[in-house]
């Protein structure tokens, strides 16, 4: 069972995420939160397998978040989910150690990039490799 903990400050597609991950066989949602600060208050013990990580969160950003999470926890694996398709988020993004990212509109690949993220695989969002 892959151990999933979700970040996402908009409400609708935080439990749009937690219940679509849900329903996935072999993904278990052990954690919901709504920013960055709440998720580092409350990280569970056993870390999760994989941190998927809003890339704009108020406060304390994603990229923040994710460096954060790499220092305190050095065996944390995150993937960010973004809504932004440039370039320089991408990069910014996989230089602060994330192992994906992922975009927000393509559901679809979430599976498929746990799958790959956790194989040890950089994933990215086949939109943005066009």
């Amino acid at each position: 069972m892959v151990r999933v903990f979700v970040v996402e400050d908009h409400p609708l597609m935080r439990d749009m995420l937690s219940e679509f991950l849900a329903t996935e066989e072999g993904i278990d949602v052990v954690g919901v939160e709504e920013s960055a600060e709440a998720a580092l208050e409350r990280l569970p013990d056993p870390l999760p397998d994989l941190f998927l990580i809003d890339m704009s969160l108020p406060g304390m950003s994603g990229i923040e978040l994710l460096r954060q999470l790499r220092e305190r926890r050095p065996g944390s694996c995150c993937a960010m989910l973004s809504g932004h398709g440039e370039r320089h988020y991408v990069e910014q993004a996989l230089d602060a150690g994330a192992r994906g990212y992922i975009l927000k509109g393509e559901p679809d690949e979430l599976p498929l990039a746990i799958q790959r993220i956790l194989a040890g695989e950089q994933f990215i969002s086949h939109e943005l490799q066009r």
